[in-house]
């Protein structure tokens, strides 16, 4: 009879547990500081998860809640989180709705994350993010010349300036492709990793691409094989004219030529 009322215990202990846990979750999202504090009094945990794996904190960045997440935290919640359904860090999604005073909250508050966190601010053309980025601490030589590259080719002059004074190198002139390779490359292509086309043409000289739906751009040639966009953190590189391999944001595209221009 003793056992079966320490079961019954634990499983109420549990189920309390979890629903506090789910109205912290909530109260994070909606930004109800003063629920969020009495929650966490009551012992509700700070790395409380959704099925996503979104913690509360998580939750109020992405929604732009800035007091919740100063008060997150102060209490030790972690920032280096990512959606298991998008694969996106607390910071990508914070940046994708442009809370600008949140993401320089997290950088200052993260884990010494230089290299991932100048990746995801480069873009956004925020000069105090990338400041922000740059206080915290030192990026690789490579990200540092990378993002670098992509402001000016942006002309994110502001930018561009604070990453030079950082210890930027210039970047290297593009290689002179031979005219023949890049018409061997042009075309459409697939993969059966993700429901998008890549077209690939030859315009001025130079190689373009154009995604479904999205604007053309020529990335920067390396080589007769790989072609760059530092600006979008992307790398081509052809491992034959009807194939080529996709890089961006760690991760890794095999697209194959479908239609021949």
């Amino acid at each position: 009879m003793h056992r079966l009322a320490c079961l019954v215990f634990a499983a109420a202990v549990a189920l309390f547990a979890a629903d506090v846990n789910d109205d912290l979750l909530n109260a994070a999202r909606k930004g109800d500081l003063d629920t969020v504090k009495a929650l966490i009094e009551k012992g509700a945990a700070v790395e409380a998860k959704t099925p996503y794996g979104q913690t509360p904190l998580y939750l109020a960045a992405m929604s732009g809640h800035q007091a919740v997440v100063q008060f997150l935290l102060d209490k030790g919640a972690k920032t280096d989180v990512t959606d298991t359904f998008y694969k996106a860090s607390m910071l990508d999604f914070v940046l994708e709705r442009k809370h600008y005073a949140v993401a320089k909250t997290i950088v200052a508050k993260g884990n010494d994350k230089a290299d991932e966190d100048l990746k995801a601010v480069a873009d956004a053309g925020q000069a105090d993010l990338v400041q922000a980025v740059l206080d915290k601490g030192k990026p690789s030589q490579p990200v540092l010349d990378s993002a670098y590259e992509g402001a000016l080719t942006g002309n994110k002059k502001d930018i561009a300036e604070l990453l030079k004074k950082a210890g930027a190198h210039e970047p290297a002139p593009p290689v002179v492709v031979d005219a023949k390779v890049l018409e061997s490359y042009t075309g459409t292509f697939k993969t059966d990793a993700i429901p998008l086309d890549i077209k690939v043409f030859v315009k001025e000289g130079k190689l373009y691409l154009q995604a479904t739906g999205q604007s053309e751009f020529a990335p920067k040639p390396k080589s007769p094989t790989v072609f760059a966009m530092a600006a979008y953190n992307l790398e081509i590189e052809f491992d034959s004219a009807n194939s080529f391999t996709l890089k961006q944001g760690g991760q890794t595209f095999k697209f194959k030529k479908a239609v021949t221009q």
